[in-house]
């Protein structure tokens, strides 16, 4: 499960993302939005609210996630064509200036190229999870394994290099006095995995009349950073996730939540993924490095539902884990899903970014659930900055 997302996760920094709501990828949440805190179905709990394990329905014996995958896609800027295009204009031009032929054109190509990759940016999000739950009266469970990668490359091409490009370009300085190794642009991805293997656990509690349940999920939890930093005429997207640009560090995390109904249609949630924060360093690499910080994330929501409609409200109350240097992610989530005779649902939501301006997206998605017994569930995001994605699921349940 960690090697297939760590390849997922690189694939969408090579087509790169916008940053998700969540620290998890599944098709009915993301659908409504990526809500889920008080909405969940109960064989999906363990990745929301583990505390949603005990509204499991008199009938229910196992639900299996096999799997969930999803990948979202924003490239605003084209950086990744822009960086492929100029590793082509850079061997080229190196090319021209060993053969000295052709050097004024391919440095005048190289340097609109160049301009193109300047603070060009772009960042993604892929996840993968494996989920089977046992519900029942005393201590409903689930054994979860799940991956979820973010990823970034970045252009920065300096100004002194545009310069000396115009003016091999224009004759200023002639061919045989070309120096390649004067030019100091440099390409920069860096990415993150974190793959948790935990089990969830619930059990239902009384105060004054009022029932409750409490959720907690243990875990064995690995981080794999990846620090990719070289010259742009050395960029290969491929190299990203070699171990010479790896750091990984494992431990042990938990993430709970509470839930209640307060009637037949009203339910309220909260979780906090990832009790303990961490901060782990990524490999320094040419003098360069970043920490990734695994935070608390603490969720509220609410849900109202019946045999036909759920509609559902997610707000996080804290900021998401992430790289420092990255763009903040704390959103606030809407959604609803319409349920025709129990096999077919039709779901949409929104969610907006309340820390920053990226990750704001749209959402639908439809499932199928012929017999109660099978669940085929897709999704599709699209938002701002070219956003793109889609989640796909298979659920079984008896």
């Amino acid at each position: 499960m960690m090697a297939c997302c760590i390849s997922v996760a690189l694939l969408v920094s090579a087509a790169p993302s916008v940053h998700a709501a969540t620290g998890w990828m599944e098709a009915r949440g993301d659908a409504m939005g990526g809500t889920g805190v008080a909405s969940a179905h109960y064989g999906t709990a363990a990745l929301s609210n583990p505390a949603l394990l005990t509204q499991s329905g008199p009938t229910d014996d196992f639900s299996l996630v096999l799997p969930s995958v999803g990948a979202q896609v924003s490239d605003p800027d084209k950086a990744i064509d822009s960086a492929d295009d100029v590793k082509a204009l850079w061997d080229r031009f190196d090319a021209a200036v060993d053969s000295q032929s052709g050097v004024s054109e391919s440095a005048a190509a190289l340097k609109n190229k160049l301009n193109d990759l300047k603070n060009a940016h772009a960042s993604g999000q892929a996840g993968a999870s494996v989920i089977a739950t046992v519900p029942n009266q005393a201590l409903p469970f689930a054994v979860v394994v799940k991956s979820w990668g973010t990823a970034a490359v970045d252009g920065k091409v300096s100004d002194h290099d545009l310069a000396y490009l115009d003016k091999v370009a224009d004759g200023t300085i002639p061919p045989s006095a070309v120096d390649t190794d004067a030019l100091t642009s440099r390409a920069y991805g860096r990415a993150a995995v974190i793959t948790d293997v935990g089990v969830a656990m619930a059990h239902e509690f009384e105060t004054a009349g009022q029932a409750w349940s409490f959720g907690i999920t243990p875990k064995y939890q690995r981080i794999d950073l990846f620090n990719y930093n070289v010259s742009v005429s050395n960029f290969d997207k491929n190299d990203i996730d070699s171990s010479e640009y790896r750091n990984t560090k494992t431990g042990f995390n938990a993430d709970v939540g509470l839930a209640t109904n307060l009637n037949d249609n009203w339910t309220l949630g909260l979780a906090v993924q990832n009790i303990i924060p961490r901060s782990v360093d990524t490999r320094d690499v040419n003098g360069e490095k970043e920490t990734f910080d695994v935070k608390p994330q603490a969720t509220a929501g609410t849900s109202w539902h019946n045999s036909v409609i759920t509609t559902a409200l997610d707000i996080d109350l804290t900021e998401a884990s992430g790289f420092t240097g990255d763009q903040k992610r704390q959103f606030a989530s809407l959604g609803a899903e319409i349920n025709a005779w129990n096999w077919v649902q039709v779901r949409a939501g929104y969610r907006q970014n309340m820390a920053s301006g990226e990750g704001n997206a749209f959402t639908a998605g439809l499932g199928f659930s012929p017999f109660d017994v099978v669940h085929l569930d897709i999704t599709g995001i699209a938002g701002t900055d070219r956003t793109f994605g889609a989640v796909a699921q298979l659920r079984f349940t008896v």
